[in-house]
């Protein structure tokens, strides 16, 4: 009896949390006090109570996903515990092509983002999240339009120059778009990259494929979510446009230099230095204007803001995820309109989403799953032209003077003033003018997406077989309703009598606002409905004989898609896998998709894509057992395969239907005495044997796992050959007479590695850290795109990457030698003067012309791609930043951004370091970094494309970085929370590059929405 006491006695009630290192909890960890049976498990808001034997106990932390702890509870009642992720089972199964591997047994190219990756992102653009976190995945964006501002990806590079070489996309099986997607909506994106991962897609994979897969319910008790998000975003980069004095000074030397009269008189040039500093008004200030058409226009900064709510819970019948989220996008562009309904000219755009996953368990065997996905966005504006690649409201801001005239006057008329809008007669498109009278649009677009799904398990037929069949429907509706409206500008003509409106010369008419036809709306607002409906039929079998582990999977798969009432475009085919292990070493796989298209004549539509792949594990040799003290896991792959692409573009033309023949009509084409008839001609040959591109792929891979599954990584090396692109005929003998539809004679390569390394660690009880590395490279090569044989080596595309910028050479500026030598090459191009641009004479004929463009630089797509991530927690708190670059590519912005008066515009602070007649040469050669100014076309010899203007693309981002806060759990509890985490965090923050503040090195240039940074503060609430 005693002895029971004292045993009593040593006996001690503990408590706890256990929580990962974002500080969210872990429900279902395993706590066993080391050496018995007494344990239990974490409850719903990761807690738990145990009574441990003695004061010298040892409990046993553990989970799936993570590394197990053993903590002793001397002088201990309350233990809270910090898991570590275990990166060797934390993507314990990864998703593949039309289904999921276990990750041990994957040896396959594939790399896997999680939810957690894409939500330290304030984007809620899922394409802009994944920049720079995954290997061999190159995002360029080009524009941060609200509700525009989608990225360009590429995996591996391109290696084919007859489209755009963009991946295929899937969510959830089905070919979407996925940008909009809400973030907190996606579970995983995998990234395919080797034959072995993208040979089941067939004709479509060759340029990678993406899966993106949402989120599910899981055998919980209902779990809700609730995050906000408030952003403020901004300009990388601010225009750096001269003022009034300062362009009108440069002008007067351009026009000096071009042998030109001059605009302005020295009293001129001083009034327009007292407009610059603010020191005129009235009258003074009308006729000499400074006009920041920036500031007029943009605002500072433009807010955004997100709120998703979701539930997820289950039951062992039925299990479910719900969520819905509102996207609120406001645009630097101020509201100048005068509707008298209120309808903005500020472009916008909102955001509505739903979705609902659901898994029944009808019995034992039979499942059945609906998902739901459902996007209403609405898009603002006004009645301007913008694109994602151009905007006319920043072309106007960046080639509008500021000294011409001012954003508007204010007459009397009549009774009554009116305003006035300022122009001229070569600047009639007052962009203040064309924001508040031109008109505006509103644009709905209303995307719905369903996925139905049965999977029956087979099992009583034989062990490990089972079937499964999906159906999807998915449904888009774009209209836009677009208001225009002409708008009068005017120019002073008389300042003697400034406030008549009889003084003006009047440029265009002011005209009602009138609701546009849809048929001379511009393409991109046209209205426009998609149908897409896909089917699946899927057999699968998996099981183990001993140390012999088979899958075998085969599918029909069928796609049709259908815009508005155009023939539908078809994909159908076979898909079929087969893996075997033998005893967790040797790996083997085998993938094929047989599949077609209709971009293809009957009898040659089909085509099959195989690919064989080979693993082994290494660190599960007999021979490799002195090492389990430090060696984890070490895994070696190597795949070759086929793969194919039938998306083909010809001038950034979808080409369809090549194998038919094409016949116009011509008018007047032949006479009946004085009456002309119309005739028919054949207008293009047609290619009757017409097929894909055929990619073979070789990928050799390394995976290792060292010190406990502290560091981590993969290594790639990879290879690809691509024949059968299609390109024009450029060797077509001059004596056929019909344009020939484009054959399949290019071949290119394309060549790199990746390398991917991770790092986690712990100091002490509270810090843990980790460390991240992703680095890529790829570069391509043109090996034939029918180049005639007798072209001139050094004009010729082959030999070089896709997209290689070709132009003159440039050899410096001339100098007075440079002239008086007599041999300085003529220029076709203008007259050339000392400090213009020297272009290299490349065929030796002295002129220079077209003929002696050649390779400069790199390509616009970067060769190295590369990211820093690091990560801290201590306690409650949580930091992590992110730094991503690229290099080896090149760029030529637009004419606006870089030429000095093109086309009678304006001057940036670069010009000021132009070559200035006013020095002496010497002093010119030594520091000039822009050639001598010329207004207007008179500078057409040194606004080509040339060596000089093609600058460096690379740059260092400070991509993203957050900060957070999870509050104790004791403090979350009394308000009824499970957890409540506060976070702060930031995209786009600081870039470096060799531009000197030109532009964004990752745009194209200005005449196009600006990239943006984001500042996002956000709290994330569970119940």
């Amino acid at each position: 009896m005693l002895v029971g006491q004292n045993a009593w006695a040593q006996s001690r009630q503990v408590t706890g949390v256990v929580k990962d290192i974002t500080g969210e909890t872990v429900i279902g960890a395993s706590v066993v006090e080391k050496g018995t049976t007494n344990g239990t498990i974490t409850d719903d808001d990761g807690s738990f109570s145990l009574r441990v034997s003695s004061d010298n106990a040892i409990l046993v932390i553990s989970f799936i996903g993570f590394q197990a702890q053993e903590i002793s509870v001397k002088g201990k009642t309350i233990i809270n515990v910090t898991m570590r992720e275990d990166s060797e089972l934390l993507s314990e199964v990864v998703v593949v092509g039309y289904g999921s591997q276990k990750k041990e047994s994957v040896i396959g190219a594939i790399s896997q983002l999680n939810t957690k990756d894409i939500l330290q992102s304030p984007s809620a653009n899922v394409s802009q999240a994944i920049a720079g976190k995954i290997s061999g995945v190159v995002t360029s964006q080009t524009s941060g339009a609200p509700g525009a501002d989608d990225t360009q990806i590429y995996i591996r590079g391109r290696a084919t120059f007859a489209g755009d070489a963009q991946p295929l996309i899937l969510v959830d099986g089905i070919e979407r778009p996925f940008s909009q997607i809400a973030p907190d909506d996606i579970e995983t994106i995998s990234v395919l990259k080797d034959a072995s991962a993208t040979a089941v897609y067939g004709v479509r994979g060759a340029n990678g494929v993406m899966l993106i897969t949402t989120k599910r319910g899981k055998e919980q008790k209902p779990e809700v979510s609730l995050t906000a998000n408030w952003q403020i975003q901004s300009p990388t980069r601010k225009n750096t446009y001269l003022n009034s004095y300062e362009s009108v000074t440069l002008l007067e030397e351009a026009l000096a230099n071009d042998g030109l009269p001059s605009q302005f008189s020295a009293s001129d040039i001083e009034m327009y230095r007292k407009s610059s500093a603010g020191q005129l008004n009235g009258l003074d200030a009308m006729l000499y204007p400074n006009v920041d058409w920036y500031d007029e226009v943009l605002k500072s900064t433009a807010p955004a803001q997100r709120y998703n709510v979701s539930v997820r819970g289950g039951t062992k019948r039925m299990r479910y995820y719900a969520s819905g989220e509102f996207y609120d996008q406001s645009s630097l562009v101020k509201n100048l309109s005068n509707n008298v309904y209120g309808n903005s000219s500020s472009p916008h755009y909102r955001r509505y989403s739903f979705r609902a996953n659901t898994d029944f368990f009808l019995t034992r065997d039979l499942t059945f799953s609906v998902n739901f996905g459902t996007r209403f966005e609405e898009r603002k504006g006004s009645n301007t032209e913008e694109r994602n690649d151009y905007s006319e409201t920043f072309y106007e801001l960046n080639h509008t003077p500021g000294w011409l005239f001012p954003v508007s006057y204010t007459v009397q008329n009549g009774e009554d003033t009116k305003t006035l809008y300022g122009g001229s007669s070569q600047y009639q498109n007052n962009i203040v003018a064309a924001l508040a009278e031109g008109g505006y649009y509103r644009a709905v677009n209303t995307i719905n997406e369903t996925n139905f799904i049965v999977d029956y398990k087979l099992g009583w037929l034989t062990e490990g077989l089972s079937a499964k069949a999906m159906l999807s429907f998915d449904y888009e509706n774009y209209h836009t309703n677009l208001y225009s409206a002409g708008f009068a500008t005017y120019e002073l003509n008389d300042r003697d009598n400034y406030t008549s409106i009889d003084a003006y010369n009047q440029f265009n008419k002011d005209t009602e606002l009138a609701f546009t036809e849809e048929g001379s709306l511009r393409d991109s607002q046209k209205f426009k409905s998609i149908y897409k409906l896909y089917m699946e039929a899927q057999l699968n079998y998996a099981r183990k004989f001993g140390k012999h582990d088979v899958t075998a999977m085969m599918l029909y798969m069928q796609n049709d898609y259908r815009y508005k009432s155009d023939l539908a475009q078809r994909y159908q085919g076979l898909v079929g896998r087969v893996t075997y292990g033998y005893d967790d070493r040797y790996l083997a796989e085998f993938n094929a998709g047989y599949n077609g298209s209709e971009n293809f004549m009957r009898g040659k539509r089909f085509g099959f894509f195989p690919s064989f792949s080979l693993g082994w594990r290494i660190a599960n040799e007999e021979f490799m057992k002195g090492t389990e003290n430090w060696l984890d896991n070490l895994k070696l792959r190597a795949s070759y395969g086929q793969v194919g692409n039938d998306i083909y573009q010809i001038n950034g033309v979808r080409q369809r239907f090549l194998y038919e023949q094409k016949w116009s009509q011509i008018a007047n084409d032949y006479y009946f005495g004085t009456t002309g008839k119309s005739g028919v001609y054949e207008s293009q040959y047609p290619n009757y044997g017409v097929t894909w591109e055929r990619a073979h792929k070789y990928n050799l891979g390394l995976e290792f796992g060292l010190f406990g599954s502290r560091l981590n990584g993969n290594i790639d090396v990879f290879y690809e050959k691509r024949n059968d692109i299609l390109t024009e005929y450029l060797i077509r003998p001059q004596w056929v007479g019909v344009a020939m539809a484009a054959g399949n004679l290019g071949k290119t390569k394309n060549s790199g590695y990746e390398l991917e390394l991770k790092y986690n660690d712990r100091i002490g009880k509270d810090i843990h850290y980790s460390v991240g590395l992703t680095y890529s490279h790829a570069r391509n090569e043109i090996l034939d795109m029918d180049e005639p044989s007798l072209k001139t080596e050094y004009r010729k595309r082959e030999g070089h990457p896709i997209n290689q910028y070709f132009g003159l050479m440039c050899d410096g500026f001339v100098t007075q030698a440079d002239i008086d030598s007599g041999d300085l090459p003529v220029s076709t191009f203008g007259n050339v003067q000392v400090g213009d641009l020297k272009y290299r004479d490349m065929n030796g004929d002295g002129f220079i012309d077209e003929r002696d463009e050649t390779f400069i630089g790199r390509s616009d797509i970067p060769e190295n791609i590369y990211a820093l991530t690091l990560g801290i927690n201590w306690k409650n708190w949580g930091f992590s930043v992110m730094f991503q670059g690229v290099d080896n590519v090149s760029r030529y912005y637009d004419a606006e951004a870089m030429f000095a008066f093109v086309n009678g515009g304006k001057v940036k602070e670069h010009h000021l370091d132009r070559w200035n007649p006013s020095q002496s040469e010497a002093y010119n050669l030594a520091n000039a970094k822009y050639p001598l100014l010329h207004y207007n076309n008179y500078g057409d010899h040194n606004q080509r494309q040339n060596s000089f203007f093609l600058k460096n693309g690379a740059f260092v981002r400070l991509k993203n970085i957050e900060l957070s806060y999870t509050l104790p759990t004791n403090w979350a509890r009394k308000v009824g929370m499970s957890d409540c985490r506060l976070f702060f965090n930031a995209n786009n923050l600081i870039t470096w590059d060799d531009l000197d503040g030109l532009t964004d090195p990752e745009s194209n240039g200005s005449n196009r929405y600006p990239i943006m940074k984001t500042l996002n503060f956000g709290v994330n609430i569970k119940f």
